[in-house]
């Protein structure tokens, strides 16, 4: 009897159902409850999962289906987000973009199936709650096991703490405070610029109208690993301990070393990369790396050091048992001449490290004299992380083809370049933003990434037969009132980033900005434009470090849509944020309510001033990103007819970093009377506040004000003001800053006299 063959399409059906068939099923139930901890010597409230910090590990097998239900028993509502894990689009766990928050009470199932191996981790995508505690790992196998064994397996969380309420701390960098900097010793002042022979750096800033730089906006009380600050972790001598080391800190990057000897990367963002040695390196916020390390011999507890970017403090793991060694103190940076010294600023920290091992291999050596291609060829892996679902259209190497649109610039570091959207012409170079791909060449103490390190097991160049999309993003921010933006626009403000299935998409950060931005896109792996060519690395999140450039590459394989954003919490809040449409996407009933609107522009309350023996004035504010009203009074303290006052309304809007234009009613019983004004606030060079005015009855308003930081708690501070009906009024005083909320002032007023009190800030 003949038997015809069977038709390929029936044999896929047929596969696919088994597969699906024999898929393992793994549950998980996690609970959201509020705790009370204690990190920074003090009792304060936290959150926490199945009533840990950090949650759970979640460990699951590639090709499992994951069913997580989550329980909120918080009294506000929450989400999870599963980051860096391809799943479908409405797993995804972001409020407002791809799912309704999960409310108080309510038992939300997600379901999955685990489409690749790798380390990562879970947080909430709520307000500031990832800052309170709901964060944890995941760790999936890869199928067969993993690549490379070892004797000893660790998940590692790294993690911030500060014992104030994160809202509390928005708040105050709204207000432009200073609080944070002199909680952790890093505020900037004369005497302080004199000592580091900055006098004339810190002048010239002030001219260009930029404030004090800093590593971090905010002053933590603890840095934990696993939920401690020291935590051990026993192994043998001689043996290998695979770290799986996340950073789900909300605000601060760290320099890693371990005292045992140099480091190996495995893995980054969960994907496989070619083991490669280094030594201390900086570790983004959202990254994961998957590090082997040594158990010396001679045995002993070796240290696993997490040094804060801006030297406030560190955490530490022990590996091994006995004596503990210490692993060296990383130079604490200074903030005086942050530009001094560019080993933050990522890209070619692969040149120089730690072990004092000359990494120049690790460059493309392909623009050099007598230097041809082909010497990096990879080894053929056991397991293609490139040709993982979601990851199609990525081809492999072809020696007679160009790997790429940019391979007429082979030889130069394409990750710190803006590409335009035509052509790379040499034109195209010279507007590279400064240090374009010289960051990290002269600081090995203090080095950057690793991404020039890191090399893909095989190519992971996306096909040009693909229809290209190019969006160049500027990362920006004010300082001042702390608002973060995308190309000047924050999320409120901005249109969608919008991307067809099937695309080859390219983007590009610029980072106009004094401070690193780990940027994430969730929902895809990308392959970041580095020196190595075919071989650059996937990840879903990289660090963009002041003024310089990064470009990443992805597949448009994953409809729906999908946030991509700065991972410093707090820039997020703001609204340092866009979502990635698919144009070609069914339609999403959840995506950008406005609810979400407020989510990323919250309205934020603050208060100071001053309370002295003769007088008292002050300001309340009520703003968002754009808006503002704000409360302000000014009054004699005297006895009947001796107490005069003003009060007043205004409306602000903010223009830009610099310029507000605003309109007050003012109540007054002095000379004034009561009246309108408009005008206009802007600052001047050197940091100078202005206000300019013209009221209903026609009389004209001119005020200047600055504030001298002497040392990083005293300050002087003027102010000057000519109105065409009360003539000139001014006043000079100075503060010494004793907590947050509290300073002592002494104050002369040309029309009040002597007076000496309190400030106050809430």
């Amino acid at each position: 009897m003949h038997h015809r063959p069977m038709p390929a399409l029936v044999w896929v059906v047929l596969l696919s159902a088994t597969s699906a068939l024999w898929a393992r099923t793994v549950n998980y139930d996690l609970t959201l409850s509020a705790i009370t901890v204690n990190y920074g010597g003090k009792e304060r409230p936290a959150m926490a999962i199945n009533g840990s910090l950090p949650g759970p590990t979640l460990r699951f097998t590639e090709g499992d289906d994951a069913v997580i239900r989550v329980k909120n028993d918080l009294k506000e509502d929450s989400s999870i987000h599963w980051h860096g894990i391809l799943l479908p689009n409405d797993q995804d766990g972001v409020p407002h973009v791809n799912m309704a928050p999960i409310t108080p009470g309510e038992t939300r199932e997600f379901r999955f199936r685990l489409r690749h191996g790798g380390t990562f981790w879970y947080h909430s995508h709520s307000g500031l709650q990832e800052q309170l505690g709901i964060y944890g790992s995941i760790v999936i196998t890869p199928k067969g096991g993993e690549r490379i064994k070892t004797d000893r397996d660790l998940v590692v969380v790294l993690s911030d703490w500060t014992n104030e309420s994160p809202y509390d701390v928005l708040a105050q960098l709204r207000a432009g405070r200073e609080w944070q900097q002199i909680k952790k010793g890093t505020a900037q002042s004369i005497v302080g610029a004199i000592q580091h022979d900055a006098l004339p750096d810190m002048v010239k800033r002030s001219m260009k109208r930029m404030p004090p730089m800093d590593f971090s906006d905010v002053g933590y009380d603890a840095f934990l690993v696993n939920g401690k600050t020291a935590a051990e972790f026993p192994a043998q001598p001689g043996e290998t301990v695979r770290l799986r080391l996340i950073n789900a800190s909300a605000a601060s990057y760290y320099h890693l070393e371990y005292a045992g000897g140099p480091m190996k990367i495995i893995a980054a963002d969960g994907t496989d990369v070619q083991p490669v040695a280094t030594g201390r390196f900086l570790f983004a916020i959202a990254e994961t790396y998957d590090l082997l390390v040594k158990v010396p011999q001679r045995g002993g507890a070796w240290e696993l050091r997490a040094t804060a970017q801006d030297g406030t403090g560190h955490s530490s793991l022990f590996i091994g048992q006995g004596e503990r060694h210490a692993a060296p103190d990383v130079p604490k940076p200074n903030v005086y001449k942050p530009m001094a010294g560019m080993g933050d600023m990522g890209g070619m920290s692969g040149m120089s490290d730690k072990t004092g091992k000359d990494n120049m291999k690790g460059m493309d050596h392909s623009g050099m004299a007598g230097m041809g291609e082909g010497d990096m060829a990879a080894p053929e892996p056991a397991m293609d992380h490139s040709t993982m679902a979601g990851m199609k259209g990525m081809s492999p190497p072809t020696p007679t083809k160009k790997p790429d649109a940019m391979a007429d610039m082979k030889g130069m570091d394409h990750s710190t370049m803006p590409m335009p959207a035509e052509k790379h012409s040499s034109a195209t170079m010279k507007a590279m933003p400064p240090m374009a791909g010289m960051q990290g060449m002269d600081d090995p103490e203090r080095p950057g990434s690793p991404y020039e390190k890191l090399r893909a097991l095989r190519s992971t160049v996306i096909s040009d037969s693909r229809p290209l999309r190019e969006y160049t993003f500027r990362l920006q921010g004010d300082m001042i009132r702390f608002v973060w933006t995308l190309d000047g626009k924050t999320f409120s403000e901005a249109d969608m980033i919008n991307v067809r299935q099937g695309d080859k998409v390219r983007f590009t950060f610029i980072n106009d900005s004094m401070m690193h931005h780990p940027m994430h896109l969730h929902g895809h792996f990308f392959r970041l434009v580095t020196s190595a060519g075919n071989l650059s690395p996937m990840k879903h999140t990289i660090d963009v470090p002041p003024m310089t450039s990064h470009t990443i590459e992805f597949a448009a394989d994953e409809p729906g849509d999908w946030m991509m954003h700065c991972h410093v919490l707090y820039h997020l809040a703001i609204g340092m944020a866009r979502v990635v449409h698919y144009e070609d996407a069914p339609p999403n009933p959840h995506l950008m309510t406005g609810a979400m609107m407020t989510e990323h522009d919250p309205k934020l309350l603050f208060a100071e001033g001053i309370l002295l023996s003769n007088m008292t004035e002050g300001t309340v504010s009520w703003e968002n990103n754009r808006n503002g009203l704000m409360a302000h009074w000014q009054s004699r303290l005297g006895n009947g007819s001796d107490t005069d006052y003003e009060v007043g309304l205004d409306y602000d809007r903010f223009i830009n970093s610099n310029l507000s234009a605003f309109a007050s009613y003012e109540w007054s019983n002095g000379i004034n009377d009561n009246r309108g004004m408009f005008g206009a606030r802007y600052l001047l060079p050197f940091l100078i506040q202005s206000q300019a005015s013209l009221d209903t009855d026609g009389d004209f308003r001119f005020t200047v004000s600055k504030v001298f930081p002497i040392t990083a708690r005293l300050s002087l501070f003027g102010r000057a003001q000519y109105d065409t009906k009360a003539q000139w009024e001014a006043s000079a005083g100075v503060a010494y800053f004793l907590h947050k909320n509290l300073s002592v002032v002494g104050q002369y007023h040309n029309q009040y006299g002597w007076g000496a009190g309190v400030g106050f800030r809430f």
